[in-house]
């Protein structure tokens, strides 16, 4: 789902009463909100956002976990804070995520990650 609007017209707050909701679910796997206002603290750059988003999805679920670490494992690959952000999150993200592809779940019973701010960062 796609939220979209003018500044100021409540964006991030309906996002983070869904991420809210979510929690309280279970099914929020994971959530970054970016804050140009919260500078030094990670949320006002893009810049820690595939290591906070593999973390979170890490702690949630147990079997990305696993796949993140038999990706971090490969013998080629350089410390992922070397990387550019968009090899961060191919090593991080998507190819641990790739690799549970026939054992993540489908239908209503779907995982959620929930993103804020992407015209910030």
């Amino acid at each position: 789902v796609w939220l979209r609007g003018s500044p100021g017209t409540g964006k991030t707050a309906i996002s983070m009463s869904i991420a809210s909701a979510l929690k309280a679910q279970g099914t929020l796997a994971a959530s970054f909100f970016w804050d140009k206002n919260q500078v030094g603290t990670g949320l006002d750059s893009i810049e820690l956002f595939p290591s906070t988003l593999a973390h979170q999805l890490a702690c949630f679920d147990r079997e990305f976990m696993m796949s993140l670490v038999r990706c971090l494992r490969q013998q080629d690959l350089q410390l992922p804070q070397y990387l550019s952000l968009e090899k961060q999150m191919k090593a991080l993200v998507i190819e641990p995520m790739r690799n549970l592809m026939e054992i993540l779940p489908s239908g209503k019973d779907r995982l959620v990650i929930v993103l804020d701010g992407l015209d910030e960062c």
